[in-house]
């Protein structure tokens, strides 16, 4: 630990009063005796002597620091000592961040602090807990908000239930962490509470679909479209890539050198992926439920070469009047019902990435 600049010239100071005081002393005692020159005073004596105090006191500073850094420790060690069997825990005097994972427990003691970067975590406590970043208190049985940052007060003990496949946090203070023990994937935006959680889960471990932005995101409200399902089916495939390159089917909406242009070309080639009338691809356009189901029926049929001869009477279903009204996917939706892909029809709808990770998944584990 190093002493400021004011700290340094408050010592400067009180070592130049004190030879001050004493010349002054020896003048009257040796009543006009000749003393040692100021200039000699200034530029040596003083300067050599404040320069040995400042050391003396820095060395005496630094022993009373180092004595109190490992007391510290050693507080943390005992702490950590009394967490019990299956924790890990620490103490940081400044913000650290951490990663965990879903079902983990997170013990906050009082003083400590936690600020919630993405994922979401269930709060219990008894005691008081401080949402400092909107100043109020906040209640248990909560969930947690992105971009807070929280305070467990005195006599408080606040923990912290992980309900996101992943989390990522900034803790200070005394903290300990209890493994939930399970995989999960990497993101941050898939929790215990959605229904398509398990079916993201599969699909990411079967390589289907990866994350966004740094992949700590699945995204899994935001719509897929046409290019993207051919990648989705192209993965389900196996990655294909002799396949792939060798395909020649070509489409005049689908231009040399977009990312997504071997794989529409790859689908065409293979009977999966089909354009519109006009010759047309849309490779942009967003899929509508029908269309996802017509892509996997087509892919089981003409890639897997599936007879796929489940058929369900759709007559009773909500939205069998759109299929018949449009005069297409029907056979499709009829089969994907029977095989227990899909549960309902909606077929204008259109599914976020979640949802058809959940088609996709169930299809993959039926026929795969």
């Amino acid at each position: 630990m190093k002493m400021s600049k004011r700290v340094k010239k408050i010592i400067a100071a009180a070592l130049c009063a004190a030879l001050l005081v004493g010349t002054v002393l020896a003048a009257g005692l040796n009543d006009g005796d000749s003393l040692i020159s100021l200039s000699y005073l200034q530029q040596f004596f003083i300067s050599q002597t404040v320069e040995s105090g400042y050391k003396k006191a820095e060395t005496a500073l630094d022993a009373v620091y180092q004595e109190a850094e490992g007391a510290l420790d050693r507080m943390a060690e005992e702490y950590l000592a009394q967490a019990g069997v299956g924790q890990t825990g620490g103490y940081s005097d400044r913000y650290a961040r951490r990663t965990l994972s879903v079902y983990d427990v997170l013990v906050l003691e009082s003083g400590s602090g936690i600020i919630v970067e993405a994922g979401s975590l269930k709060l219990t406590h008894s005691g008081t807990v401080v949402d400092v970043t909107i100043g109020q208190t906040v209640p248990s049985e909560c969930v947690l908000t992105a971009g807070h940052r929280y305070l467990a007060a005195e006599e408080t003990q606040a923990q912290l239930t992980v309900e996101s496949d992943a989390a990522r946090v900034a803790v200070e203070g005394v903290y300990f962490v209890t493994p939930g023990g399970q995989t999960a994937t990497p993101f941050t935006d898939i929790t215990i509470h959605q229904w398509y959680r398990d079916a993201v889960n599969r699909a990411y471990s079967m390589g289907l679909f990866a994350g966004t932005g740094d992949g700590s995101l699945f995204a899994p409200e935001v719509k897929l479209d046409r290019a993207m399902m051919m990648t989705v089916l192209f993965h389900l495939a196996g990655d294909p890539d002799e396949e792939r390159f060798a395909a020649t089917v070509t489409f005049p909406d689908v231009p040399a050198g977009e990312w997504y242009e071997s794989y529409v070309r790859w689908a065409g080639q293979q009977g999966i992926g089909a354009g519109y009338g006009d010759g047309a691809f849309r490779p942009l356009n967003t899929m509508t439920r029908r269309e996802v189901v017509q892509f996997l029926y087509n892919f089981g049929r003409s890639y897997l070469k599936l007879d796929l001869n489940e058929r369900a009477d759709l007559s009773g279903y909500e939205g069998i009047d759109i299929l018949r009204a449009d005069g297409w996917g029907e056979e499709a939706m009829s089969w994907a019902a029977a095989a227990e892909i899909i549960s309902e029809l909606r077929p204008n709808d259109c599914p976020g990435r979640g949802e058809v990770a959940g088609i996709v998944a169930a299809f993959a584990e039926k026929y795969l």
